[in-house]
């Protein structure tokens, strides 16, 4: 009788085993989900802070880019001009 015991508790302690493990999966899937929702939560957030203290940054962001081109391509040009001013003097 002792040993019809002893394998019902193995049984029953392989299968809670399995049971753990399987809620530990689930679970740790759930505390992802909520991880992200939060995540998402706290970026969505700190996007409106921003937005609010700096205004929308893509218009602002456009226009530097568009002023430091216009002096790139200024500088270019000169350098350009230099270059060819040089080569002018130079004699074949």
């Amino acid at each position: 009788m002792e040993p019809i015991i002893w394998m019902c508790v193995g049984a029953s302690g392989i299968v809670a085993l399995i049971v753990l493990r399987l809620a530990a999966k689930h679970g740790w899937a759930w505390v992802e989900a909520q991880l992200k929702a939060r995540a998402a939560q706290a970026e969505a957030e700190f996007r409106a802070k921003v937005s609010a203290a700096a205004g929308d940054l893509v218009p602002r962001l456009a226009a530097l880019e568009n002023r430091v081109r216009g002096v790139l391509e200024g500088d270019l040009a000169k350098v350009k001009e230099d270059i060819a001013a040089l080569l002018a003097k130079v004699p074949h």
